[in-house]
């Protein structure tokens, strides 16, 4: 299903029977604290001061947010030593729970080597954080932990939402790549996918203005909960299992992990395509649309089977003609011999095209 409007069954949360149980927070950033006995934790965003429950984006080029963590100790606290990390989680209810994402990343993380904290001294500590590579959302905590590592002390506690490229980017994106070379169709599947038609952006993130009908219909807004009126910045999902602007759905391969590539199952296991869009394009053109080409191709050939050639026809669809002639599409060349006419400009395509496209908008 094509991702749109925030479905009241897509929320983000932290779940235990259906309730919210987020993390205690406390606000270390408030009223100045003596530096002599105490520590300090502050949180920045580039250059900028955040507060606790503020929210930071993936920009829409896509980059992670800039972030810095300073934890200052004071001379006479009776820490000496701190260990910090950032946790980011993403927790969403899905269609069904094979579904739904459960997602949990530490940085530094075990693959950094150490102990997978940074260590604080006395005195002023900065940690420019390391994603690694790695795009992630949903609700960040810095956790301070003391110096044995066997309890929390503090919690620092923000969000990290989503930007929407444009139109514009995303084409010159898919030109640049040379995919609309071998595939014209896919920024056209691309709009359909991610409910993008009629706007100027392409939604790898749910961006509505408005949420809900009559009197319940409210500003949609950028908030903790991430569902319904909240949603803005939240990765664009769509039913069953479809995520960003090419709603890459692994419904098949959850549901069949034992045939199921090594390859893929490591996608699967990482949120990348989730909020990356250029990844989410990716995984489109170098996994799902190949599938997708050859079972079209399949069909195609079994359609074809006792016939010689076919009889001259075309479809109109916009300002597109879809017509009895060969395709531009590679794996499709094959069957130019059963088709009878010819493309005379641009906006004629091979009705082998339309097959292929409507295979791939099948979930």
């Amino acid at each position: 299903m094509p991702g749109n409007i925030p479905p009241e069954s897509g929320k983000i949360e932290f779940v235990d029977s259906g309730q919210i149980n987020e993390p205690e927070s406390i606000d270390v950033t408030g009223a100045p604290l003596p530096k002599d006995d105490k520590y300090l934790v502050t949180v920045y965003d580039g250059d900028k001061k955040i507060d606790k429950d503020s929210f930071v984006f993936i920009s829409s080029e896509p980059m992670m947010p800039k972030l810095r963590i300073e934890v200052y100790i004071g001379k006479d606290c009776i820490h000496k030593s701190l260990k910090f990390r950032l946790k980011i989680e993403f927790k969403f209810k899905a269609s069904g729970t094979l579904y739904d994402r459960n997602d949990e990343d530490y940085f530094p993380s075990k693959y950094d080597g150490g102990n997978a904290f940074i260590v604080a001294k006395t005195g002023k500590n900065n940690w420019d954080v390391d994603f690694r590579e790695m795009y992630r959302g949903g609700t960040a905590t810095v956790e301070i932990w003391n110096e044995e590592k066997t309890s929390i002390l503090n919690t620092f506690r923000f969000y990290i939402r989503g930007k929407n490229p444009t139109k514009e980017v995303v084409k010159k994106y898919m030109q640049d790549k040379g995919y609309l070379t071998k595939y014209w169709f896919v920024y056209k599947m691309a709009l359909s996918e991610s409910g993008s038609e009629g706007i100027s952006l392409m939604k790898q993130f749910w961006d509505p203005e408005f949420v809900g009908k009559g009197k319940d219909r409210k500003e949609a807004v950028y908030g903790p909960s991430g569902r319904n009126y909240e949603s803005k910045g939240i990765p664009n999902y769509g039913y069953p299992d479809g995520w960003g602007i090419c709603q890459i759905d692994f419904k098949y391969e959850k549901n069949n992990l034992n045939t199921t590539t090594a390859e893929v199952k490591e996608i699967i296991k990482n949120p990348n395509y989730i909020w990356n869009w250029k990844e989410n394009i990716a995984v489109k053109m170098n996994v799902k649309l190949p599938e997708k080409i050859a079972a079209a191709v399949n069909h195609i050939r079994r359609l074809l089977k006792n016939t010689k050639q076919l009889k001259s026809y075309s479809i109109e669809e916009g300002n597109l003609t879809y017509k009895t002639c060969p395709s531009s599409v590679p794996e499709l060349q094959q069957f130019s011999g059963y088709l009878p006419d010819t493309s005379t400009n641009q906006n004629e395509k091979s009705i082998l095209d339309a097959e292929i496209i409507s295979h791939s908008l099948k979930s």
